[in-house]
């Protein structure tokens, strides 16, 4: 049981740093190469694609099955995690900053525990409340210490998106959760991007045509293929396997890496200083970790 928490962790670790990553990638494309919905139909296609050549490949996936009376919450999912996930986060984060939406994205975790405590009656337990607001703390203080979210203009318009972008994947962790533990990975992403890929696909429809791939660099591929094979499908089937094993609360707290992952990237690729500010927020962060997933917690 403890190695199969620590391949859950090391999972959500590696999900969170392809996330991290997905800020500045994502933004690269847009406006310039692509726009949101654009994106959104070449990442949902692309993994529906794929997930559906690994069941036909794979035998074991291939005679798995959803029982029907799980559908409902199946497809509730999919719409969620999918469809108002995907549009709010590519429709906010081309009119705002990446630092703006990983400051935003870092409240899910608090939103998952409210979440969670209703709907599938998680405790929550001191130390882990106390971790989740020294978390909260560390990547709040490390966006706003440098990057004030902006409160007008086009900056306003996609932090709102944001937040929607926030409420739609913690409450997709929560309702998820029964699924995850229940069915294979492979089997449940291919369900839940299949819904997410038709209910996308109208709004998409008349943006495809335009899609100018002449115009693509090498590295406009290199960023298309990332966010479909490691954002999108890797990442995803990372969480759905850290969700089988671990409580949508845990899962949902490595938001709170993402500013600092933000914030590395910023060092190393845009020469941004190490100050000691930012030292004390990544210590915030790794401490709530620490208090957050130390103990064994009910399983929702």
């Amino acid at each position: 049981m403890r190695k199969e928490n620590l391949r859950a962790h090391l999972s959500m670790l590696a999900a969170t740093l392809l996330f991290g990553a997905n800020y500045w990638i994502a933004k690269g494309l847009m406006p310039d190469f692509l726009q949101p919905l654009q994106i959104i139909f070449l990442r949902v296609s692309g993994t529906v694609i794929i997930s559906f050549i690994l069941q036909i490949s794979i035998r074991e996936i291939r005679v798995l099955k959803i029982e029907r009376s799980d559908f409902p919450r199946l497809i509730i999912s999919g719409l969620l995690g999918v469809t108002l996930n995907q549009v709010m986060f590519f429709k906010g984060l081309n009119l705002t900053t990446p630092v703006d939406a990983a400051i935003i994205n870092s409240g899910s975790p608090m939103l998952v525990l409210v979440f969670a405590a209703f709907i599938l009656k998680d405790k929550i337990s001191f130390p882990r409340l106390i971790g989740i607001i020294l978390g909260a703390s560390g990547a709040l203080l490390l966006i706003l210490s440098g990057n004030p979210i902006s409160p007008g203009g086009g900056h306003f318009s996609g932090n709102i998106l944001i937040i929607v972008n926030t409420l739609s994947w913690s409450l997709y962790l929560v309702v998820s959760k029964p699924l995850m533990v229940k069915y294979n990975p492979f089997l449940l992403m291919k369900w839940i991007f299949l819904i997410g890929f038709v209910s996308v696909l109208p709004f998409c429809f008349s943006e495809i045509s335009t899609i100018d791939s002449m115009a693509f660099t090498s590295y406009t591929w290199f960023s298309i293929l990332y966010i479909i094979i490691g954002t999108t499908f890797i990442g995803y089937f990372l969480i759905t396997y850290s969700l089988k094993r671990l409580p949508s609360s845990v899962v949902a707290y490595y938001n709170y890496l993402q500013p600092v992952i933000v914030a590395i990237i910023g060092i190393a690729v845009f020469s941004e200083r190490l100050s000691w500010i930012k030292i004390l927020c990544a210590m915030l962060v790794f401490i709530g970790i620490y208090l957050v997933t130390r103990r064994k917690h009910p399983s929702a």
